[in-house]
């Protein structure tokens, strides 16, 4: 009797121990069940607009060259998801606002813009608890300053300035789980300059005592870019700090002849290894 008591004490803890198993099993399926569809890991097929504000610095360290400011910009990025794993993006951002420039002088309030075009070509890789998903692609990068019929304060003329960069940008973004809404998503990529062109509208500064002179081409063909940006991202909306950072080496040297005060002369003109550093903060909205 005593063992039959035994063996039934302990059926019904099993009886019981199986019914707070089943009732935790329906919970979690109920739970999983309220998350919302959309709450993946992996790369969504979306459309995400972004406003930026940055700190803006670019250095010619050889010539002592400077130009600071502060930098209001809006972008837009599109994915699609193949359902395989497999995706594609695009992506352009806009930046606007005026430097200070020193250098021979100082002067501020010089218009700038620059716009990146970027496109490529991932794959999401899936773990337990995050996803990492390298890209490639084809980038491009313009930005213009508009200094033509200006002087520093040392009297030195201004002329027009753009720059293009042509790269292959290398990513990879890594996203976690911090909340049952909410993901960390950090990206790093490396971008390798293809070809680059500097173009100075020197032909502004003829006039006086200066003649002859023309306008210059100049490529950069060496060089790299490093983009990082840690987003915090819940529903629809997302913030973070971004940082951007190019190296360019020095272009080659183009020579042309002008004349000055009636006197020849043979010049040339080069644009100097450089590197600009962006730190800012971004606010986006998925729809």
């Amino acid at each position: 009797e005593f063992l039959k008591d035994i063996l039934m004490n302990m059926k019904m803890r099993l009886i019981a121990l199986f019914g707070v198993a089943c009732i935790l099993s329906t919970d979690l399926d109920l739970a999983l069940a309220d998350e919302p569809a959309e709450f993946t890991l992996k790369t969504q097929s979306l459309n995400e607009l972004s406003l930026t504000v940055s700190s803006y610095h670019y250095n010619e360290p050889s010539l002592n060259v400077k130009m600071d400011g502060t930098n209001i910009g809006a972008g837009y990025l599109g994915s699609y998801s193949f359902g395989n794993d497999w995706f594609v993006l695009g992506s352009i951002d806009y930046n606007y606002g005026p430097v200070s420039y020193s250098g021979t002088g100082t002067q501020s309030g010089i218009p700038q813009y620059y716009y990146n075009l970027k496109a490529g070509v991932g794959y999401d890789f899936a773990f337990n608890s995050f996803a990492l998903s390298p890209y490639i692609g084809i980038g491009y990068r313009l930005l213009s300053q508009t200094w033509g019929n200006t002087t520093t304060s040392t009297g030195a003329q201004g002329y027009d300035r753009q720059s293009t960069y042509n790269y292959i940008p290398i990513g990879l973004t890594h996203r976690f789980a911090v909340s049952e809404k909410g993901k960390v998503e950090t990206t790093l990529e490396y971008d390798y300059l293809i070809s680059g062109n500097q173009f100075s509208a020197l032909s502004s500064l003829n006039g006086g005592a200066v003649s002859g002179l023309s306008d210059s081409n100049n490529q950069q063909n060496t060089g790299y870019g490093i983009n990082l940006t840690v987003m915090y991202k819940e529903g629809d909306w997302g913030v973070g700090p971004y940082y951007k950072y190019w190296n360019i080496s020095q272009s080659n040297t183009n020579y042309s002849n002008a004349t000055v005060n009636g006197v020849p002369v043979r010049y040339s003109v080069y644009e100097p290894a450089n590197n600009t550093n962006e730190f800012g903060l971004k606010v986006s909205y998925r729809f």
